[in-house]
């Protein structure tokens, strides 16, 4: 216990935390006191595990699956929204997923095997080439031997995977998707998609909050760690991001509303 301790205090964020700490002791007035006091309490609680489960649990309201039969009946195929590409992957010889995509994907696989039910995936990549979309559609044919029925391999953000899958998924005659993403975007993304019309049910996977059934409260959850940290940002991307879609459409930007068949 006393290892990972010091091992928390001492590496990054910890050690920065300590430098920061060092530094509200030395520094002299009060502007320079409070601007480091701020930044001092802000990395601090972000880079506690509790503090970033407890911003995750705000997000991550939507259930696991259970495929054993509970699913509607209604549901005609799968989407799988895409994260983030590992570029120059030296192992490779050329860009790949990230781990978030990759963990998408391999649910998206999952859920496959057990209902049977046609793969669409969602992902462009900004000035990259090959898309995202098409990463992951050759991930799926390579790795799990699934043929995706449709790549959408354009859209830059949420909305756009929204509006773009839809035009996609209507010209397949498909209706309502099981959606697969990460559990704590799932709701920004149900919000996309809700406002083109599209009918999705919610298929969350890399769960992260303690409101998950076993996960127990343990010393390491008040220690800070850079896995915490990192967890904080998504979820306060997620409160920016949803915050942002709420303004953009309050004042009516054209571009938002739903296009019928696109």
């Amino acid at each position: 216990m006393l290892y990972t301790v010091l091992k928390s205090l001492l590496l990054p964020p910890g050690g920065i935390i300590l430098l920061l700490v060092l530094a509200f002791l030395l520094v002299r007035g009060v502007l320079g006191r409070v601007i480091l006091f701020v930044a001092l309490v802000a990395l601090t609680l972000m880079s506690l595990p509790d503090v970033a489960a407890r911003l995750m649990a705000g997000l991550e309201t939507y259930p696991a699956v259970a495929v054993n039969g509970s699913l509607p009946g209604d549901v005609q195929g799968i989407l799988i929204l895409g994260a983030g590409r590992y570029e120059h992957a030296p192992e490779y010889g050329a860009d790949t997923l990230d781990h978030l995509s990759l963990m998408r994907l391999r649910y998206g696989a999952y859920l496959h095997r057990a209902t049977r039910l046609p793969v669409y995936v969602s992902a462009g990549s900004p000035g990259a080439k090959p898309a995202l979309g098409r990463l992951m559609a050759n991930a799926l044919k390579d790795d799990y031997g699934i043929e995706v029925a449709g790549v959408e391999d354009r859209s830059q953000t949420t909305w756009e995977n929204a509006q773009r899958s839809a035009a996609m998924l209507k010209a397949d005659g498909i209706g309502r998707v099981l959606l697969v993403t990460s559990a704590w975007h799932m709701p920004r993304a149900m919000d996309a998609f809700e406002r083109f019309e599209v009918p999705v049910y919610a298929a969350p996977t890399g769960f992260v909050s303690r409101s998950v059934p076993g996960a127990k409260d343990a010393v390491t959850d008040y220690l800070p760690s850079m896995s915490a940290l990192r967890n904080s940002y998504y979820a306060v991307h997620e409160y920016l991001g949803r915050a942002w879609y709420q303004v953009r459409e309050t004042v009516a930007d054209p571009d938002l509303r739903p296009v019928p068949g696109g």
